[in-house]
């Protein structure tokens, strides 16, 4: 079973960045690294959110191959390299994709499946990085928002319990919430 680094955090709190990054360190001789991107062009914002991580990769020095995923992993883990580092970016947007492509599923079959999917990629490589975002709490919300976050919430809890390192992004900060091994030390300050 690989080890599992949970990274969360804001809106533009560097998570992807320090994922990134600590991916690439991650790397050994004949691992392979894999980005997992889980992002749809769907508006002018996202485009340039998408461009913009690809060109961060680009210039990381990591010898990135990536795969397109926004949704159904579970039909690419059979394609990932054994013993590889894997980066997907980013859970809330995996969730999101999921809940509006099988509408025919209930959210909790939905997080039930993208949980089992996260465990096998997890059993098959080296190192998987997990990006997800934290959402605001204390804005009113709508029901449909509110069960979106119950489900993102339980996801996180679900893989930070198995989760070697969670750390959350606080601008541009990571602040370690769990360490459960030495697979905690080395980890980089930004």
């Amino acid at each position: 079973m690989g080890t599992l680094y949970f990274i969360s955090g804001g809106v533009r709190s560097g998570k992807s960045s320090f994922a990134e990054n600590w991916a690439i360190k991650q790397k050994k001789k004949r691992r392979s690294l894999i980005y997992l991107a889980c992002g749809v062009n769907t508006d002018p914002e996202m485009k340039q959110r998408i461009i913009k991580h690809q060109q961060d990769r680009e210039e990381s020095g990591g010898e990135w191959m990536t795969i397109e995923c926004p949704e159904s992993i579970e039909n690419i883990i059979a394609l990932i390299p054994r013993q590889s580092v894997v980066l997907l970016d980013c859970l809330t947007t995996l969730l999101t994709n999921e809940i509006y492509v099988n509408g025919n599923q209930t959210e909790q079959e939905i997080e039930d499946k993208i949980y089992q999917s996260i465990l096998h990629l997890q059993n098959r490589v080296d190192v998987l990085l997990l990006v997800s975002n934290e959402l605001v709490y204390d804005l009113p919300m709508d029901s449909s928002t509110l069960l979106f976050q119950k489900h993102l919430g339980s996801l996180h809890r679900r893989l930070v319990c198995n989760a070697s390192v969670a750390i959350e992004m606080t601008s541009g900060i990571p602040v370690v919430k769990k360490v459960t091994s030495s697979e905690g030390v080395g980890i980089p300050c930004c």
